[in-house]
């Protein structure tokens, strides 16, 4: 379907129609926006960063933290 079919549809129909038909689209416009949202990959920096992450958490070499006033402690020292 095209804009220009879409648009004649959208003429043919009584002007009274148009806050319904309005609605409709915003409605439409929002599942199609929530549905790319749900299909996001994350981007490959956040990617290495996560793996990062889960590597530094398995690795017993590295200092963990119970609380954070630990860390901030540590970072301040």
């Amino acid at each position: 379907m095209s804009y220009e079919s879409v648009l004649a549809q959208i003429k043919a129909v009584p002007e009274a129609c148009l806050d319904e038909i309005s609605q409709i689209i915003g409605y439409v416009v929002h599942r199609y926006e929530q549905k790319a949202a749900e299909a996001h990959e994350p981007s490959p920096r956040l990617a290495d960063a996560m793996l990062e992450a889960l590597q530094i958490s398995g690795d017993p070499d590295v200092k963990g933290y119970a609380d954070t006033k630990e860390l901030f402690k540590d970072l301040n020292a």
